[in-house]
């Protein structure tokens, strides 16, 4: 098997979408993680992969899906549509009503008087993660990253500080959730900052030199949005892929200038070293806008893991051969030989 890193986006409900992919990746065989850097629903996602991995494939992939079984079943969507023996409302008028809360949700803050102070997640990590074993030194190094809310710095968490709390933190969208404290400093999200983090993949040598990025968000949407709910979507989009943007052009520039020179920084010599790839969140995902990040039903996050696998199939029919040899990262940041 190929080691590869593991680089999983964050993404709400449409974390499924990645579930999918890793459990296509997981099926086929020919790749080891190495490494697991994910962000927010790709931060649960990691420690899903990596706890499950500590029994085999077929473990990892059970894990997965207890995961996003466990968000369906303690979510109000989830709940309703298991409740209902026909869940009246087309994915249209769900995600309709979705976008008409979030326009409310901007006048309300988490911490309005009457809200709940609790995480809601909480109780879904504790019902699937083992965080004794996924802060232990037998499941492969996991990396989850969120952002400072008083420095706006990322802080990357790992081993013995991956609690529920850092995960929390790492998916802590601040108009859904209260700031998750720890070590007295308050956390949000890490997609404002690290979308997901890619140095720990080279600041130390990690045994791989194939870093496979699952995107959740797409960089490019047609068109000019104009309701209120589209403009707030595509704005959260463009601020949680600048940073993955920003460190691929980085890792691609510096692979360019330093390409055939002798080295002596080890950092440096493992970035020229890198091979890029990346499972692309496809047009289907795109049609789905912004809502569809918090739609939870059973349903839609089934559809959305099979929307995953397909995408992984068709790279690995494509590109499973190249890993281990070359880059196959395309578009704005080129192909890379390495």
């Amino acid at each position: 098997m190929t080691a590869v890193c593991l680089a999983l986006q964050g993404g709400g409900a449409h974390g499924a979408f990645t579930w999918g992919v890793l459990d296509r990746l997981l099926e086929d065989g020919r790749f080891q993680p190495a490494a697991i850097s994910g962000t927010s629903a790709g931060a649960l996602n990691a420690a899903a992969l990596a706890t499950g991995l500590s029994e085999g494939p077929d473990a990892a992939r059970q894990t997965l899906e207890a995961l996003w079984q466990e968000v369906s079943r303690r979510s109000p969507l989830g709940a309703a549509e298991n409740r209902l023996p026909f869940f009246p409302f087309s994915r249209s008028m769900v995600h309709e009503a979705i976008e008409r809360m979030k326009l409310f949700g901007q006048l309300v803050s988490p911490y309005s008087f009457g809200l709940p102070a609790d995480n809601a997640l909480r109780p879904v990590l504790e019902a699937v993660i083992d965080f004794p074993l996924l802060q232990s030194e037998r499941v492969v190094p996991t990396f989850v990253s969120a952002t400072d809310v008083e420095s706006g710095n990322v802080r990357v968490f790992s081993g013995e500080e991956l609690t529920a709390d850092a995960l929390l933190a790492s998916a802590c969208l601040p108009d859904v959730f209260r700031a998750v404290e720890i070590d007295g400093r308050p956390y949000w999200d890490g997609g404002y900052v690290g979308n997901p983090m890619l140095t720990p993949f080279f600041a130390e040598d990690r045994g791989a030199c194939d870093i496979l990025i699952i995107q959740v968000t797409p960089f490019h949407r047609a068109g000019s949005p104009e309701t209120p709910g589209d403009i707030m979507g595509r704005v959260q989009e463009i601020t949680f892929n600048t940073s993955l943007i920003r460190d691929l052009r980085m890792l691609t520039e510096v692979q360019r200038l330093v390409k055939g020179a002798d080295l002596e920084n080890p950092v440096m010599q493992r970035i020229a070293g890198l091979r890029l790839h990346m499972i692309e969140a496809g047009e289907a995902m795109s049609r789905r806008g912004s809502a569809g990040k918090m739609d939870t039903r059973w349903s839609e996050l089934t559809d959305l893991r099979d929307l995953g696998r397909e995408a992984a199939d068709d790279w690995l029919s494509e590109n499973g051969a190249d890993v281990g040899r070359r880059s196959t990262l395309k578009g704005e940041f080129g192909i890379l030989t390495v």
